[in-house]
């Protein structure tokens, strides 16, 4: 289950394996079952998960609308980043969409690595850049794209994803009605 956090760390900063074996015990397995909570809104997120099998769905309810924000598969990191990092309550629900395995950081030993190692400091940066370029990746998207070339995108990025999530979440996720979504599928 570490191999693969450890891969990711070493691309990202030039970490010795001394280095990263002192920082491991910082990161704890945590298993969750499916439509269990990573994270709850409401609550401040002291945690970041990194994700070793399974799959998690970000997404928040405003005026009793259930919106998808993003998929977090093996490889990614589950995180409200805002709550995390500001300490204040979350508007975002991370939710197992399968049972899931993850490592966990809290947000004290992350500061304290960032404190004892710039490399960790990178990590952090890199991390929240890659989060931005996501985000306004997506923006853009919802913007100029239609919503047959989202559902496109969708598939080739997240191939995995549709045989485990409804319909009415990617619907969501893509920013358009569940009925739209059927539409194009059907004219596939």
């Amino acid at each position: 289950m570490h191999e693969s956090l450890i891969q990711l760390l070493k691309s990202i900063a030039p970490f010795s394996d001394r280095e990263l074996e002192q920082s491991l015990p910082f990161f704890h397995p945590q298993t969750i079952t499916k439509n269990a909570f990573f994270n709850k809104a409401g609550h401040i997120s002291g945690k970041l998960g990194f994700v070793s099998r399974g799959l998690l769905r970000s997404f928040y309810i405003l005026k009793g609308k259930d919106t998808t924000t993003f998929f977090q598969l093996p490889g990614s990191v589950a995180v409200d980043l805002k709550s995390f990092v500001q300490k204040t309550a979350s508007i975002e629900n991370i939710q197992a969409v399968t049972d899931t395995e993850l490592l966990v950081i809290n947000r004290d030993d992350l500061y304290t690595l960032y404190t004892e190692n710039w490399k960790w400091q990178q990590v952090g940066r890199i991390l929240v850049e890659d989060a931005y370029f996501e985000m306004e990746k997506r923006s853009i998207s919802l913007q100029i794209e239609t919503a047959q070339d989202r559902y496109d995108q969708f598939l080739s990025e997240f191939p995995q994803v549709i045989q485990q999530v409804p319909l009415h979440q990617i619907a969501s996720f893509l920013g358009i009605s569940p009925e739209t979504l059927s539409r194009i599928r059907k004219h596939r």
